[in-house]
């Protein structure tokens, strides 16, 4: 049997890398016989190492279309986790990952440059989209959007799959009081309704006001968050951390407060409930597709997200609850199985 093709061209960094690394770990674990198509700025994987074959490439759609003209009948498969389709018709199954939600709802503040941007993606996926047998995607709030924005009659299955280390399921903790955002700043992440709120959190001259953690390094946000600092806000941002010191986070923390306006998954969310960490998120559908939040609040509100979070030190909210589990195996179960000789 031919071995199957990952396509990772763009993925090298943030979410899609971690799943890219925990997508390669299984599959080497299984002796899946695989060939990369890697992104030449991606770190190297924990797993590849034991790849038979690594193609290493710039993420331009010219290379791309002609390293699957040369091998259009290689791979007894082909998984690609970049959102884009091969830009060929090939002689194989093909399932096309799509992980970046923002290309086909694109959030009304981003600027018009980047609506362009995205709007000019969104027509070449489409444009693509006959070079394809299925579309993967993580939610069914995912599901829905690319339904409703991709012009396609394509089957779109959900496989949600994520790496969570061990580290993060620590005991839980009486001491926890924080309150932490894990995430860098786009126009669609929220931050200034959180900093906002957390700003007129610090004037109601409580006995405690609770501390907020943030991991942002965009120079964009970072004087916004030391104006409401020097306004008294009890902010801290970590800037660009390890992983390892983002769990040290979780352990101090009781709830994570996710303001994102759209999402493909909400790693964060995931990540911050399995640490134990309560969900205090956006009253919309992403939310509501991965979890039971113990508290909502309005989308662009900062006086929503402050009731929310008194709401909560009442100490009377439900406990957060996943709806979703990793199906990493169940994935590569699928692929295997539509292998074509």
């Amino acid at each position: 049997m031919k071995p199957i093709l990952i396509d990772a061209l763009h993925i090298h960094m943030g979410g899609a890398l971690m799943i890219l690394n925990h997508l390669i770990d299984r599959l080497t674990s299984r002796n899946v016989d695989v060939v990369l198509l890697k992104d030449e700025r991606c770190p190297e994987l924990r797993s590849e190492y034991l790849i038979r074959k690594i193609h290493i490439m710039s993420c331009g759609e010219f290379e791309r279309k002609r390293f699957y003209k040369s091998c259009r009948s290689d791979f007894s498969g082909v998984l690609c986790l970049g959102n884009i389709p091969p830009s060929i018709k090939l002689e194989t199954f093909v399932a096309t990952y799509i992980h970046n939600v923002s290309l086909f709802q694109v959030p009304r503040d981003y600027s018009i440059s980047w609506k362009i941007k995205s709007i000019l993606k969104r027509l070449y996926i489409n444009y693509q989209s006959p070079n394809t047998d299925v579309w993967i995607v993580q939610t069914d709030n995912t599901q829905n959007i690319i339904r409703k924005y991709l012009n396609t009659h394509k089957p779109i299955l959900i496989y949600p799959f994520f790496y969570i280390p061990a580290s993060i399921n620590t005991p839980l903790s009486d001491t926890r009081r924080d309150y932490i955002f894990v995430g860098e700043h786009t126009y669609a992440k929220g931050h200034e309704y959180l900093i906002e709120a957390w700003v007129k959190l610090s004037k109601l001259q409580l006995d405690y006001t609770p501390k907020l953690h943030l991991t942002v390094a965009s120079p964009s946000l970072l004087p916004l968050i030391k104006d409401a600092v020097a306004s008294g806000a009890n902010i801290e941002n970590h800037g660009r951390i390890p992983f390892d010191d983002v769990v040290n986070l979780y352990k101090h923390s009781k709830a994570t407060i996710y303001p994102s306006l759209n999402e493909s998954l909400g790693l964060g969310i995931i990540e911050a409930a399995e640490a134990g960490c309560d969900v205090i998120g956006c009253d919309l559908p992403y939310m509501h597709s991965v979890c039971e939040p113990s508290e909502t609040f309005k989308p662009c509100d900062s006086d929503s997200i402050l009731a929310a979070v008194l709401k909560y030190e009442l100490k009377n909210s439900s406990k957060t609850k996943l709806k979703i589990k990793d199906e990493v195996e169940s994935l590569i179960d699928y692929m295997l199985q539509n292998r074509r000789p």
